[in-house]
């Protein structure tokens, strides 16, 4: 071991992403007040002082894993962004995009949501840390409808309904994934609310879709 903790041959950044990783891992099943440096350094095979090496408090911790996560969405979410499309089709793209991003990175949905829920439950340093999460997605949603706004999907007047609609959609989904759910029923709601937007959920008595239904 080298001084600070860190296996022979092993790198500084490949230390930093092993305390990432195993960061992730803590904050996702215990939340940050519960979460202990002792605990990621045992998941990450390293002693204390090699995590405080990276990162002098678990604040710092949690800020760079966030930061990971920041990442991580801007590479699923961007592309879709980066194409036209009807609002409708692009919201049912970056929920799907979101679904695959809980089954390939499980831990983000509930990191997020437990940060969020220890900030409302009175430790507001959780805002800050999640600001640049927050205010990336909520510019995703701005883009989304202001898009829509201009190609006449949407009238100017009901751009901030719609914008405080699909973030409800948005972080109400993934707190359903936070909560463990069989992933099949999160990727169920997410087709689901797919064809509500495409308005083919709701069907007349007759079988036609209730959106079909009320243009005769």
């Amino acid at each position: 071991m080298s001084p600070i903790g860190r296996p022979v041959g092993i790198t500084a950044d490949q230390t930093r992403a092993a305390v990432l990783a195993a960061a992730a891992t803590e904050f996702s099943e215990h939340g940050y007040t519960r979460a202990t440096i002792r605990r990621i350094a045992e998941r990450a095979g390293l002693t204390s002082a090699a995590i405080y090496y990276h990162f002098p408090t678990k604040l710092a911790c949690l800020e760079a894993v966030l930061s990971d996560v920041d990442a991580i969405m801007r590479s699923y979410w961007e592309p879709i962004m980066a194409r036209e499309g009807h609002i409708a089709d692009r919201t049912a793209q970056l929920l799907r995009a979101s679904a695959l991003i809980n089954r390939e990175h499980p831990h983000m949905a509930r990191i997020s949501a437990r940060t969020l829920m220890e900030q409302a439950a009175g430790h507001p340093e959780m805002s800050e840390v999640m600001k640049p999460v927050r205010a990336y997605t909520l510019g995703v949603f701005d883009r989304l409808v202001d898009d829509a706004v201009s190609r006449g999907e949407l009238p100017a007047t009901a751009s901030e309904a719609v914008r405080d609609m699909i973030a409800a959609l948005m972080f109400g989904l993934s707190n359903t994934a936070a909560l463990e759910q069989p992933a099949h029923r999160y990727s169920a709601a997410i087709d689901a609310l797919a064809d509500l937007l495409a308005g083919r959920l709701f069907t007349a008595a007759d079988g036609k879709s209730a959106a079909a239904s009320s243009r005769h």
